[in-house]
């Protein structure tokens, strides 16, 4: 394959405490062709090129991947690309170019982001994590008519009905979430010995990671004696959603409610400033990963969370494209990847200086 010198490609911003996870970012869109000068420029890189590094361009073992998230504009997206950016650093023989859509809710954005991608040529694979289970399904199946290799990031899409349209996906890499739902129902546990009532907010309705974590933490809860499950509502990956929801809650079941257990730290945050309008920061809040500001929470001892590896989970997917595209194995309709599930860790007052580097 060609020898590819790319520009990592981020689109990080710094989200506004109002705003966290319902504003998004001008999104870039990747160039379907080098402008004259750049390919210029590349022409006169390779001609002086020492003939060893020329006779491994032409091995076949330098690669490019596309790496497209659902976002860039919140905080977990972007822990994910700097974790990603600096494990993929160390690698001498791969370069990527990561992109994602405006918001959590630009469905179509993505999809069309996912075309240009394939549509440009520059990229050996891709590595994506669709916003949906469903979303990019015709993404997936215009990379493979490209015999383009498609890892699958995070929120797995739905492989029923992938194949069904004829799509296949060669890897697949995410969170144990059904264990970070039963970390988070035990510590709500450790908490109430003798039992609590609780609340779920899930995210988007039909996102496999939501689902996940709320079945992992409902089911933990239900199996255990003296713990019942008040109320599951989605929060969209939102903070003003989560914010309304747990309001509700809140008053709906006044004292009966102990603990709310959030699918991810953007949530989180909605739910702590619930808690804070209406006087009940006595219940036990436990969230699904910590940006910054849920480490300032944790550290003052507002809530605690289950926090997984996003860098490590696609640093996972490109070693996974990377194989795929050594080994020439792009997978196929017949066949579905093992799940690569990455652990998480809880993060409580106690320990949270790890995590800060603070120690």
């Amino acid at each position: 394959m060609k020898r590819v010198v790319a520009m990592l490609l981020a689109g990080v911003m710094v989200l506004g405490l109002a705003a966290c996870g319902s504003g998004g970012e001008e999104t870039t869109e990747p160039a379907a062709e080098e402008t004259t000068e750049e390919a210029a420029e590349t022409e006169e890189t390779a001609e002086e090129a020492p003939a060893e590094e020329t006779a491994d361009a032409d091995s076949g073992d330098s690669y490019t991947i596309g790496v497209l998230f659902k976002t860039l504009s919140s905080p977990y997206w972007q822990l994910m690309q700097e974790g990603l950016e600096e494990q993929v650093a160390a690698l001498d023989n791969v370069t990527i170019e990561i992109f994602g859509a405006e918001s959590e809710e630009d469905l179509t954005g993505q999809l069309n982001l996912m075309e240009n991608m394939i549509t440009s040529g520059k990229y050996d694979a891709l590595c994506v994590a669709p916003i949906t289970p469903t979303n990019l399904i015709s993404g997936v199946v215009m990379a493979n008519e490209a015999n383009i290799p498609v890892v699958n990031i995070d929120e797995k899409f739905d492989m029923d009905a992938l194949a069904e349209a004829g799509g296949y996906v060669v890897g697949y890499a995410t969170s144990d979430n059904v264990a970070v739902g039963e970390m988070a129902a035990d510590e709500i546990m450790k908490q109430f010995p003798d039992g609590a009532g609780v609340c779920i907010v899930e995210g988007i309705a039909g996102a496999t990671s939501g689902e996940l974590r709320r079945d992992g933490c409902r089911d933990a809860l239900e199996a255990a004696e003296g713990y019942e499950i008040l109320d599951v509502q989605p929060g969209d990956w939102d903070r003003q959603t989560a914010l309304d929801v747990a309001t509700n809650m809140i008053n709906k079941y006044g004292d009966e409610l102990d603990a709310i257990f959030t699918a991810n730290d953007t949530m989180a945050k909605g739910v702590l400033q619930a808690m804070i309008n209406t006087g009940r920061e006595d219940i036990f809040l436990v969230s699904t990963d910590a940006d910054t500001e849920v480490q300032e929470g944790i550290a003052a001892g507002q809530l605690i969370a289950v926090v997984q590896d996003p860098g490590g989970i696609a640093f996972s997917c490109v070693e996974q494209a990377v194989e795929a595209l050594e080994s020439g194995n792009y997978g196929s309709v017949d066949e579905q990847p093992e799940d690569v599930l990455i652990p998480a860790t809880v993060y409580t007052q106690d320990n949270i200086a790890e995590l800060m580097g603070t120690e």
